[in-house]
Protein backbone atom coordinates (compact mmCIF):
# COMPACT_ATOMS: atom_id res chain seq x y z
CA UNK A 1 0.00 0.00 0.00
CA UNK A 2 2.80 2.40 0.97
CA UNK A 3 4.80 1.52 -2.15
CA UNK A 4 1.72 1.99 -4.32
CA UNK A 5 1.07 5.42 -2.79
CA UNK A 6 4.71 6.42 -3.25
CA UNK A 7 4.63 5.31 -6.89
CA UNK A 8 1.45 7.34 -7.46
CA UNK A 9 3.05 10.44 -5.87
CA UNK A 10 6.15 9.99 -8.07
CA UNK A 11 3.98 9.73 -11.18
CA UNK A 12 2.05 12.88 -10.18
CA UNK A 13 5.32 14.70 -9.49
CA UNK A 14 6.69 13.63 -12.88
CA UNK A 15 3.48 14.71 -14.62
CA UNK A 16 3.77 18.16 -13.00
CA UNK A 17 7.41 18.47 -14.08
CA UNK A 18 6.46 17.55 -17.64
CA UNK A 19 3.72 20.21 -17.61
CA UNK A 20 6.07 22.86 -16.16
CA UNK A 21 8.70 22.01 -18.75
CA UNK A 22 6.25 22.38 -21.63
CA UNK A 23 5.12 25.73 -20.22
CA UNK A 24 8.76 26.85 -19.94
CA UNK A 25 9.46 25.96 -23.57
CA UNK A 26 6.39 27.88 -24.74
CA UNK A 27 6.74 30.89 -22.42
CA UNK A 28 10.47 31.31 -23.10
CA UNK A 29 9.59 32.98 -26.42
CA UNK A 30 7.12 35.43 -24.88
CA UNK A 31 7.82 35.92 -21.17
CA UNK A 32 11.26 37.63 -21.53
CA UNK A 33 9.76 40.60 -23.38
CA UNK A 34 7.18 41.06 -20.63
CA UNK A 35 9.24 40.25 -17.53
CA UNK A 36 12.43 42.13 -18.45
CA UNK A 37 10.58 45.26 -19.58
CA UNK A 38 8.30 45.24 -16.52
CA UNK A 39 11.20 44.80 -14.10
CA UNK A 40 13.32 47.53 -15.66
CA UNK A 41 10.45 50.01 -15.86
CA UNK A 42 9.78 49.53 -12.13
CA UNK A 43 13.41 49.53 -10.94
CA UNK A 44 15.38 51.76 -13.30
CA UNK A 45 13.02 54.09 -15.14
CA UNK A 46 12.93 57.75 -14.16
CA UNK A 47 11.12 60.76 -15.62
CA UNK A 48 14.48 62.52 -15.95
CA UNK A 49 15.38 60.13 -18.78
CA UNK A 50 14.08 61.25 -22.14
CA UNK A 51 14.92 57.90 -23.70
CA UNK A 52 15.16 54.46 -22.03
CA UNK A 53 15.57 51.16 -23.85
CA UNK A 54 16.42 47.52 -23.33
CA UNK A 55 18.99 45.94 -25.68
CA UNK A 56 17.80 42.87 -27.57
CA UNK A 57 20.65 40.96 -25.87
CA UNK A 58 18.76 41.23 -22.57
CA UNK A 59 15.70 39.45 -23.96
CA UNK A 60 17.78 36.77 -25.70
CA UNK A 61 19.77 36.07 -22.53
CA UNK A 62 16.61 35.77 -20.41
CA UNK A 63 15.12 33.51 -23.07
CA UNK A 64 18.27 31.40 -23.05
CA UNK A 65 18.05 31.04 -19.28
CA UNK A 66 14.48 29.78 -19.49
CA UNK A 67 15.30 27.34 -22.29
CA UNK A 68 18.34 26.12 -20.35
CA UNK A 69 16.16 25.29 -17.34
CA UNK A 70 13.64 23.54 -19.58
CA UNK A 71 16.41 21.43 -21.17
CA UNK A 72 17.89 20.46 -17.77
CA UNK A 73 14.49 19.36 -16.48
CA UNK A 74 13.90 17.44 -19.72
CA UNK A 75 17.19 15.59 -19.29
CA UNK A 76 16.29 14.90 -15.66
CA UNK A 77 12.95 13.37 -16.69
CA UNK A 78 14.64 11.24 -19.33
CA UNK A 79 17.42 9.86 -17.14
CA UNK A 80 15.80 9.87 -13.68
CA UNK A 81 14.80 6.22 -13.92
CA UNK A 82 18.31 5.17 -14.91
CA UNK A 83 20.26 7.42 -12.52
CA UNK A 84 17.74 7.80 -9.71
CA UNK A 85 19.49 8.84 -6.52
CA UNK A 86 20.39 11.73 -4.23
CA UNK A 87 23.57 12.53 -6.15
CA UNK A 88 21.72 12.86 -9.47
CA UNK A 89 19.13 15.17 -7.88
CA UNK A 90 21.83 17.42 -6.40
CA UNK A 91 23.63 17.62 -9.73
CA UNK A 92 20.35 18.63 -11.40
CA UNK A 93 19.73 21.30 -8.76
CA UNK A 94 23.25 22.65 -9.20
CA UNK A 95 22.79 22.83 -12.99
CA UNK A 96 19.53 24.73 -12.48
CA UNK A 97 21.27 27.26 -10.20
CA UNK A 98 23.83 27.91 -12.95
CA UNK A 99 21.08 29.72 -14.87
CA UNK A 100 20.72 32.46 -12.24
CA UNK A 101 23.52 34.73 -13.62
CA UNK A 102 21.79 34.76 -17.03
CA UNK A 103 18.62 36.21 -15.47
CA UNK A 104 20.54 38.75 -13.39
CA UNK A 105 22.58 39.93 -16.39
CA UNK A 106 19.50 40.27 -18.59
CA UNK A 107 17.56 42.27 -16.00
CA UNK A 108 20.44 44.72 -15.52
CA UNK A 109 21.17 45.21 -19.24
CA UNK A 110 19.79 48.60 -20.35
CA UNK A 111 20.70 52.06 -21.58
CA UNK A 112 19.14 55.49 -21.41
CA UNK A 113 19.76 59.05 -22.51
CA UNK A 114 19.29 62.20 -20.46
CA UNK A 115 20.63 65.74 -20.37
CA UNK A 116 23.87 64.53 -18.75
CA UNK A 117 24.76 61.95 -21.38
CA UNK A 118 24.49 58.28 -22.29
CA UNK A 119 24.11 55.77 -19.49
CA UNK A 120 24.78 52.14 -20.34
CA UNK A 121 24.81 48.94 -18.33
CA UNK A 122 26.26 46.22 -20.56
CA UNK A 123 25.09 42.62 -20.46
CA UNK A 124 28.24 41.55 -18.62
CA UNK A 125 28.77 44.92 -16.96
CA UNK A 126 29.29 45.20 -13.22
CA UNK A 127 27.80 48.67 -12.96
CA UNK A 128 26.21 51.41 -15.00
CA UNK A 129 28.64 53.58 -16.99
CA UNK A 130 28.01 57.20 -17.88
CA UNK A 131 29.32 58.84 -21.03
CA UNK A 132 28.78 62.59 -20.79
CA UNK A 133 27.92 64.53 -23.94
CA UNK A 134 30.99 66.74 -23.40
CA UNK A 135 33.33 63.74 -23.71
CA UNK A 136 31.95 62.61 -27.06
CA UNK A 137 34.36 63.46 -29.88
CA UNK A 138 32.49 62.07 -32.85
CA UNK A 139 29.11 60.68 -33.84
CA UNK A 140 28.91 58.05 -36.57
CA UNK A 141 25.45 58.04 -38.13
CA UNK A 142 25.09 54.61 -39.71
CA UNK A 143 22.65 54.03 -42.57
CA UNK A 144 21.44 50.67 -43.85
CA UNK A 145 19.90 49.74 -47.17
CA UNK A 146 17.25 47.12 -46.52
CA UNK A 147 15.19 45.79 -49.44
CA UNK A 148 16.12 48.78 -51.54
CA UNK A 149 15.24 51.38 -48.91
CA UNK A 150 17.94 53.36 -47.13
CA UNK A 151 17.28 54.45 -43.58
CA UNK A 152 18.93 55.26 -40.27
CA UNK A 153 20.29 52.14 -38.55
CA UNK A 154 22.53 53.18 -35.64
CA UNK A 155 24.15 56.04 -33.81
CA UNK A 156 27.74 55.28 -32.80
CA UNK A 157 29.10 57.69 -30.22
CA UNK A 158 32.90 57.78 -30.10
CA UNK A 159 34.55 59.02 -26.90
CA UNK A 160 37.88 60.84 -26.61
CA UNK A 161 39.54 57.63 -25.38
CA UNK A 162 38.30 55.63 -28.39
CA UNK A 163 35.40 53.95 -26.59
CA UNK A 164 32.40 53.42 -28.87
CA UNK A 165 28.80 53.29 -27.65
CA UNK A 166 26.25 52.02 -30.17
CA UNK A 167 22.59 52.98 -29.92
CA UNK A 168 20.24 51.23 -32.39
CA UNK A 169 17.84 53.50 -34.24
CA UNK A 170 14.18 52.57 -33.87
CA UNK A 171 10.75 54.18 -33.76
CA UNK A 172 11.15 55.02 -30.07
CA UNK A 173 14.48 56.78 -30.61
CA UNK A 174 13.08 58.52 -33.69
CA UNK A 175 10.82 60.53 -31.36
CA UNK A 176 13.95 62.06 -29.81
CA UNK A 177 15.99 62.50 -32.98
CA UNK A 178 15.66 66.28 -32.77
CA UNK A 179 16.99 66.18 -29.19
CA UNK A 180 20.09 64.23 -30.24
CA UNK A 181 20.70 66.63 -33.13
CA UNK A 182 20.38 69.59 -30.75
CA UNK A 183 22.90 68.07 -28.32
CA UNK A 184 25.32 67.33 -31.17
CA UNK A 185 25.05 70.92 -32.36
CA UNK A 186 25.39 72.50 -28.90
CA UNK A 187 28.45 70.41 -28.04
CA UNK A 188 29.99 70.92 -31.49
CA UNK A 189 30.45 67.17 -31.97
CA UNK A 190 31.89 66.03 -35.28
CA UNK A 191 29.39 64.05 -37.35
CA UNK A 192 30.23 61.48 -40.03
CA UNK A 193 27.86 59.21 -41.91
CA UNK A 194 27.83 56.46 -44.51
CA UNK A 195 24.74 57.64 -46.38
CA UNK A 196 26.51 57.33 -49.76
CA UNK A 197 27.80 53.87 -48.86
CA UNK A 198 25.19 52.29 -46.57
CA UNK A 199 25.23 48.82 -45.09
CA UNK A 200 23.42 46.54 -47.51
CA UNK A 201 21.49 43.46 -46.42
Amino acid sequence: MILSRKKMEDEQSQAKLVAYTIILYICSFIAPFVLVSSYQSMVYFSRTYWFFSTPFSAYITFMGGMLYIAVIITLYLIFRQKWEGVKFKWITRFLLLVSIPAFICSLTNYYYLDDAGIHYNALLGIEEKEYSWEKIDKVHIVYRNHSGTTGLYQYKFEMSDGTMVTIPYNDKLAEHKFKIEEIIKNNKITVVDNFKNPIID
